[in-house]
């Protein structure tokens, strides 16, 4: 599966993702021909099979083509299942070449908007959209087991923190980059249905629990002989009338000791056997894991993982398929009889999870990383103009042509920004819509992408491991009975908290203590300006209050102003988006209440 890497164009990417939408189009046309006709001779078998049946009544000899027809029809039954999944998985794959032509064009509403992870109260993702319709998850997610979106979502609210794992990580990325094979079959092996929330939790508390079948070499021992000396006695019966008494005292012995386990053995089998499609789509993952040719570090690691757990996961999802096999009143009577089936599938899946109880968590969690790798993997695929940050240890931050990775690339002003070392404190001022918040949330939005190892929206980009604060989206809370400005001061209370404890952060403030009047929220501001200059902090405050630029002549090692310019002309308005240094010297606010005609002109 594996190919080179060369970073593509936008219309060479338009045109690689139609090319295989289109082969993957006429693959599965062809297994569509396949699938009828392997059914169709399944039918004439199944007729030939009946016919021999018939023939058989009067000439005994037609009985071998019985049992030709049935084994050729058991063929058949396999040789289905197999191009039924081939089917499914290319269909899969269309559709996810399908799906990225459209989110290179903008348009990936069509997946998951993650807006289960959505937390008004976490520190940055509400302020930032990183959950929710249009966010950096929906655009960038590519997991489809349960599991995977939960890690991928957790890594976007609580980023890399050591810089070692953050450089591994980064040739990991760029490793499964140039795998688009790998990338598109792990994401259509993790779309195939059956999965059910819980699925993954309930499979690692059944390693917990204890087995309610006797663990000595006599339970063991028991599970053989018994079986034995009754097929003997089946076999005996044949030749000796006698025989049959103890034929059916075996028998007898047999449903005993099933019997008196029968109601545990159906509440197992009914935990168990739901967690069958979720097991063989794990060991399909594993299966393409295992495959591949890896050169970074962190792959390598997860392969090696991989080829373990691949035989073991497919063992434990063939074990569950035959305890399946019991739904079949008449099988289970008979196998049952002769073979205390029950307890012999039973005992080989306790035995299963005492071999491996400690791994399969690891297996599992392999299965989970590879996704997350592979989701950015597919970014980095998709935008190959952006660039790997590098990670230093000095609290600074130097980014340049700095933009938002979910505007359109024609769309995009970039900005060049050099803040640190901490203590670093920007006041950036500006008109409504110059660009104040787009700019925080650009900035923070490529710090997350930086820390999580993938590549980041400029062409370069230096940034130390840092803890990401945000104050943009305070909201009131009806139950937790906060007005907005409390729940306001207590997002910066917890701020300050965390800098008094020497815990480096980049803080991003947009027009804070909106909640008070104009002159308390100017000395509040000013104070709290202040009060981050002793701590390890890179902090960004947005404001329209232009007295706070007087702080850079206090503090002029520190404190630098920025700006957003609006231009006026000709009596039409406009901006650059453009970063300078300085305090704004526009404003728009009565301007376009004259010109929307609320005030006078």
């Amino acid at each position: 599966m594996s190919s080179l890497f060369n970073p593509m164009t936008l219309q060479e990417l338009h045109l690689l993702y139609e090319k295989r939408s289109n082969n993957f189009s006429v693959a599965q046309s062809k297994s569509k021909k396949q699938i009828n006709l392997i059914s169709n001779v399944r039918l004439i078998t199944a007729l030939a099979g009946i016919g021999f049946a018939y023939l058989s009544i009067s000439n005994p000899w037609f009985g071998f083509g019985i049992a030709v027809c049935l084994v050729f029809f058991l063929f058949l039954v396999k040789k289905h299942a197999l191009l039924f999944h081939e089917h499914a998985l290319l269909e899969n794959l269309f559709k996810i070449n399908i799906t990225e032509r459209k989110v290179l064009d903008g348009d990936y509403m069509s997946l998951p908007e993650g807006t289960g992870f959505v937390d008004p109260h976490h520190p940055y993702t509400h302020d930032l959209d990183i959950f929710g319709k249009g966010s950096l998850f929906q655009y960038m997610n590519r997991c489809n087991t349960i599991n995977g979106q939960k890690q991928f979502a957790y890594g976007l609210a609580n980023p890399l923190t050591d810089r070692q794992t953050i450089e591994d990580r980064q040739d990991a990325i760029r490793d499964v980059t140039a795998r688009i094979e790998f990338r598109q079959h792990i994401q259509a092996a993790g779309m195939e249905s059956g999965e059910q929330p819980g699925d993954h939790e309930q499979l690692l508390a059944w390693l917990k629990q204890p087995s309610f079948l006797p663990s000595g070499n006599a339970f063991r021992m028991l599970l053989i002989v018994i079986p034995l000396l009754t097929l003997c006695a089946l076999i005996g019966s044949f030749f000796i009338k006698e025989v049959k008494v103890v034929l059916f005292a075996l028998i007898i012995t047999q449903w005993s000791i099933t019997g008196l386990r029968l109601k545990k053995i159906n509440i197992f089998h009914d935990y168990i056997s739901q967690k069958k499609n979720i097991l063989q789509k794990y060991s399909r993952l594993l299966y393409y894991l295992q495959q591949e040719k890896f050169t970074a570090t962190k792959c390598k690691t997860l392969q090696s993982v991989a080829h373990e757990a691949d035989v073991n996961i497919r063992k434990l999802a063939s074990l569950v398929n035959a305890l399946d096999a019991r739904t079949n009143a008449l099988a289970t009577l008979f196998v049952n009889s002769l073979l205390m089936y029950d307890l012999q599938c039973v005992y080989r899946l306790e035995k299963w999870k005492a071999d491996h109880a400690d791994k399969l968590p690891i297996w599992l969690n392999a299965i989970t990383e590879t996704e997350v790798l592979c989701s950015y993997g597919t970014f980095a695929f998709n935008n190959p103009g952006l660039n790997y940050a590098v990670i230093t240890d000095e609290l600074k931050i130097e980014a340049k042509d700095l933009a938002h990775p979910l505007i359109d690339a024609a769309e995009r002003v970039p900005n060049t920004i050099v803040m640190g070392p901490a203590p670093a404190v920007f006041i950036v001022t500006g008109a409504n819509m110059a660009g104040k918040s787009t700019f925080l949330r650009t900035l923070g939005v490529n710090l997350i992408l930086a820390l999580n190892g993938t590549p980041v929206c400029a062409s370069s980009f230096l940034c130390p491991a840092i803890s990401l604060r945000t104050g943009m989206r305070t909201a009131d809370s009806l139950q937790d009975h906060q007005s907005y400005f409390y729940a306001e001061l207590n997002r910066l209370k917890t701020i300050m908290d965390e800098l008094r404890q020497k815990k480096p952060l980049l803080i991003l403030l947009d027009e804070i203590l909106k909640g008070t009047n104009s002159t308390d929220k100017q000395a509040g501001s000013m104070a709290l300006v202040k009060q981050l200059l002793p701590y390890p902090c890179l902090a960004i405050i947005a404001t329209h209050d232009l007295a706070l630029g007087a702080l850079e002549q206090e503090y002029p090692n520190e404190v630098k102003n920025y700006c957003f310019e609006a231009n006026i002309e000709n009596d039409q308005l406009s901006f650059d988006y453009k970063l300078n240094a300085g305090l704004a010297q526009k404003m728009n606010a009565s301007f376009l209440m004259k010109k929307m005609g609320i005030i006078p002109k």
